[in-house]
């Protein structure tokens, strides 16, 4: 009777054992095909209003937000928060001591470095002078977080005229440090903005000498097929540059032109929509991440939650705490995506 029960115990040890095995090995291989668990971890916004990011967030259903600035707060909170760097021709902003006092007292954030810097109106930054600046801070960061992720800042959108101010920004860098620029994400602003001097729209890349890029039309700011191409194409030039394993954040896009150029409420909300739908599902095996299933984008935020001199895409009333009618679909829309 002993031994009958001893060799019983025996086989249903090993059966749990190889259960749990199973268990263990269906959950990686699980977390190895789904880059993120739920739709909305991959959908944030932009905060340009002093505002309450928490409350927004679960009103939202949203997980992560930036402010264009950095903040003294713990990392691995909801909703998740990432850092960014200011950069300009003086230096960067906070200053390395802070960034310091900020990566040893709070490890482990994503920090953006730089904001536009092709952008006059922005950082405006030419290539040579970004490679160094991202050079010295990436290094810094890394030295007292090793945790910390580090993004590349955002170009205004990834036309054939910004995609070659980046060109110039890795040539510089390699050739400056005999590497490739090392990079945990890349980040991309996914407007459809006007390319000429002395123009609405995004300008000319400070250092560059051509008059014009692409010359979009007011009409095209909210052309979805543009939005698409766009992205598709800095995902080429990603992997062209040996960054498909590379995740990438869209940090900012939406609708930019007042409603006298015809942003109607309806317009902005559709174009949320249909945006939101289409980030969530593109992918492309030749060219997505891997690790997300070979989605083109991780991660995106709408411009922005209540902005004072772009309006038109706000997200939120701030004097009555609630959302307007672009709000309300992107609520809808991002509880439907994780519904799925």
């Amino acid at each position: 009777m002993f031994t009958f029960y001893g060799k019983r115990n025996k086989v249903i040890i090993i059966l749990l054992a190889i259960l749990l095995v199973s268990s263990l090995l269906t959950s990686y291989f699980l977390t190895k095909s789904n880059w993120h668990a739920s739709a909305s971890n991959r959908i944030g916004f932009g905060l340009s209003t002093k505002a309450d990011p928490k409350f927004w967030a679960e009103k939202l259903h949203a997980s992560w937000y930036l402010d264009w600035k950095t903040s003294a707060i713990p990392s691995g909170q909801a909703p998740e928060y990432w850092q960014m760097i200011r950069l300009s021709a003086s230096g960067y902003t906070p200053s390395a001591n802070e960034i310091k006092a900020l990566t040893v007292n709070f490890p482990g954030h994503v920090w953006i470095i730089g904001n536009e810097p092709d952008n006059i109106w922005q950082d405006n930054i030419p290539a040579k002078e970004f490679a160094q600046y991202y050079h010295e801070i990436y290094a810094l960061i890394k030295n007292f977080d090793p945790t910390a992720k580090i993004a590349v800042g955002a170009i205004s959108q990834p036309t054939q005229l910004r995609l070659s101010y980046l060109n110039q920004v890795l040539n510089e860098y390699k050739q400056q440090y005999h590497q490739s620029l090392p990079a945990d994400w890349w980040t991309l602003h996914a407007y459809v903005l006007r390319e000429e001097v002395d123009s609405w729209g995004a300008g000319i890349p400070p250092g560059m000498t051509q008059k014009r890029g692409d010359l979009y039309m007011i009409e095209d700011h909210s052309n979805l097929s543009i939005f698409k191409e766009n992205v598709i194409q800095f995902r080429k030039w990603m992997n062209n540059n040996g960054y498909q394993n590379k995740p990438l954040a869209i940090t900012e896009f939406g609708i930019l032109l007042p409603a006298e150029f015809g942003s109607t409420p309806s317009l902005v909300s559709d174009y949320l929509k249909e945006t939101f739908l289409w980030l969530e599902s593109a992918t492309d095996s030749e060219i997505g991440y891997p690790a997300d299933n070979d989605r083109l984008v991780q991660k995106f935020a709408w411009f922005s939650l209540a902005d004072i001199n772009f309006p038109v895409a706000d997200l939120a009333e701030l004097s009555t705490n609630s959302l307007t009618s672009t709000g309300e679909t992107f609520f809808k829309t991002a509880l439907s995506l994780d519904e799925e």
